[in-house]
């Protein structure tokens, strides 16, 4: 009998530390599923927010500016997107190229335009016209849209174009002098939002103690038997020159702005040059020969015209409009090359002096300039046999002082750059290059 009790009590003992033990497993593997499952929502929390700081990030490194002039008008089909900017077709639009810049280090993407005119009531984007006038991506052109195949701007990328199209009863307006009159406002898929004006209005007070940086300079020349367009290899028959004689360039064809070592083709220069096109080149010229840009009596051919143009940069805080210049090159005394400013050429277009670019902080224009002395009284060939070829080296000078609009006061702006300097090369070789 007391064997039989004491059997069935160790019987009970096992199947209590059974139950225990499960008990105590299941507690374990109950604990260990709440691990597992409070590590993931945690690290699903650690993506959300690693996300939503990097977007965070991404949206403070969006950096849209305006670039002069802002708004310019269309008045030419836009390829890839269609008609009416030219005036033609049943469907006519007023029609802007928006110019602006991605200073940031992410991509942007445009989603929707805002314009709001504060000019005279009923002009614009103002009452009784849409205010402020909505504009929407499209891969057609519509009123009150703007080119879908425009809407992205790499990180980095400048001067990138939008084309606008606005009905044609809806002129932004533009008074000269310019005051802006046109608010613009850029949204982004970011959420972000970059506003400027328009007309962009120069703003110049101090102007006066502008510096320049050194300036790069090319030449081009054009008269008959002489001609610069025909440096890269000749151009049209009988002109005078090849790339193995006369005036001896050897240069790759590049468009503006083109790096050293390429001829740069600039159009639209009214009343000069080929029918109002220029082809600069390296800066030096050659001399001495029959072929050559410079006699061999020290002087330019009677029937050409010697241009330089300087790349200048707005190194200042604030705006200006150059309308006026000189430039003064010397070798040795009085042997002097001295010019005048015919013009300004800015994001691609030629600007005559009446009616001058304004030209943003930290932009580059090029200031073209018009032989009307070139005094070489002694030749150095002649001086110097042992080292014919010569620089000449100087300054040019830039001011917003001489147009009908000249500023008197406080917006006076006038300054001076360094030009890297022309040389003469002498050729002693008769129609050849040494």
């Amino acid at each position: 009998m007391v064997r039989v009790l004491i059997l069935r009590f160790r019987h009970r003992r096992a199947i209590s530390t059974m139950i225990g033990a499960v008990i105590v497993l299941t507690l374990v593997l109950t604990a260990l599923g709440t691990m597992v499952i409070l590590t993931e929502q945690y690290d699903q929390y650690q993506q959300t927010v690693n996300q939503v700081a990097s977007n965070q990030n991404q949206q403070e490194a969006e950096n849209l500016i305006a670039v002069s002039p802002g708004l310019s008008v269309v008045n030419s089909t836009i390829s890839g997107w269609g008609t009416g900017c030219d005036g033609s077709g049943a469907n006519r639009y007023n029609c802007y190229n928006l110019t602006i810049s991605n200073l940031g280090t992410v991509g942007v993407q445009i989603v929707r335009l805002y314009i709001n005119s504060t000019g005279l009531a009923g002009s614009g984007c103002s009452s009784p016209n849409p205010q402020p006038c909505i504009i929407n991506p499209s891969s057609t052109i519509t009123s009150y849209s703007f080119n879908m195949a425009n809407e992205y701007l790499n990180p980095g990328e400048t001067n990138h174009k939008v084309f606008v199209a606005l009905p044609l009863g809806v002129g932004l307006p533009n008074p000269n002098p310019a005051f802006p009159e046109n608010s613009i406002l850029i949204a982004t898929s970011r959420g972000n939002v970059f506003a400027f004006q328009w007309p962009l209005q120069a703003s110049i007070f101090g102007q006066s103690q502008s510096a320049f940086s050194s300036g790069n300079m090319k030449v081009a020349y054009t008269g008959t038997g002489f001609d610069s367009r025909n440096e890269p290899g000749p151009v049209a028959a009988g002109s005078g020159g090849t790339v193995t004689s006369g005036y001896c360039h050897t240069e790759a064809v590049a468009p503006y702005p083109a790096p050293p070592g390429n001829s740069e083709k600039l159009t639209g220069i009214t009343g000069y040059g080929d029918s109002g096109v220029l082809w600069f080149v390296n800066p030096w010229v050659t001399a001495g020969n029959s072929l050559a840009i410079v006699t061999s009596g020290g002087s330019l051919h009677s029937s050409m015209t010697l241009y330089i143009y300087v790349i200048i940069v707005n190194t200042g805080t604030s705006a200006y409009s150059p309308d006026a210049g000189t430039l003064d090159l010397t070798w040795y005394g009085s042997n002097h090359i001295d010019g005048k400013v015919i013009g300004v050429y800015y994001n691609s277009g030629f600007y005559l002096p009446a009616s001058p670019p304004i030209v943003s902080p930290g932009a580059f224009y090029y200031v073209i300039f018009q032989i009307t002395t070139f005094s070489l009284g002694y030749t150095p060939w002649t001086v110097q046999p042992s080292l014919p070829s010569v620089m000449f080296w100087g300054g040019a000078s830039i001011t917003n002082g001489v147009s009908g609009n000249a500023p008197r006061d406080q917006n006076f702006f006038s300054g001076t750059i360094l030009v890297s300097g022309l040389w003469l090369r002498y050729e002693a070789n008769t129609g050849s290059c040494a």
